[in-house]
């Protein structure tokens, strides 16, 4: 493996402990209660969500403003990524506890969420195999491409749905709603840009 992907395992690993080690103290706090480890699940969508967006319109950022801050952002956007598998695993693993001990969460959604959402996490998993330079190099420009592409606006729609959801039931999560607006105009403000003036 090359030091770039024993890099990547590092940084997986240290979060990965951080996050169990922050479940433990949070559980032995407020104990186990399904409201109290409800807040912990959505928690960790919300970073996870955050992380997303950030690495997938760092780069649309910085074509509009070439700042060295957008570009050190920008050259981050590997770790940005697997940061997200991280806490979005997390939150898998704290819905699959809710399902198994609280509540069926799983068995009272609808199937359409259900396929949704795993779809998502597929890709996700995909395009984080797809981040370490030795499975990356098996895959052609095009596939890895489309890949990143599809994948990323399949779990865009995901979080944009759940936050547009929110914002219309429930009068909350405006700030997500908002992030997740502006990485979709501006994304496509640069695909529109470049094929004007390209």
């Amino acid at each position: 493996m090359t030091k770039q992907g024993k890099t990547y395992l590092k940084l997986i690993a240290v979060l990965s402990l951080c996050l169990i080690f922050i479940a433990v103290v949070f559980t032995f706090i407020y104990g186990t209660e399904e409201e109290d480890f409800r807040v912990l699940i959505r928690e960790s969508a919300k970073i996870a969500a955050i992380l997303f967006a950030i690495s997938f319109c760092i780069s649309s950022v910085h074509y509009f403003v070439d700042s060295n801050c957008t570009k050190r952002i920008r050259s981050f956007r590997p770790h940005l990524g697997l940061s997200f598998m991280v806490f979005h695993t997390f939150h898998l693993c704290s819905l699959i506890y809710l399902q198994m001990h609280l509540h069926p969460v799983f068995d009272l959604a609808k199937g359409v969420s259900l396929f949704a959402g795993s779809v998502a996490y597929i890709f996700m998993y995909l395009m984080a195999l797809t981040t370490f330079p030795s499975f990356k190099k098996k895959l052609s420009i095009n596939t890895w491409k489309y890949l990143h592409l599809i994948g990323g606006y399949w779990i865009w729609f995901i979080f944009f749905n759940s936050y547009f959801k929110n914002v219309m039931n429930k009068e909350r999560y405006y700030f997500l709603f908002g992030l997740f607006s502006f990485v979709l105009v501006i994304r496509v403000g640069k695909t529109l840009h470049m094929r004007i003036f390209a």
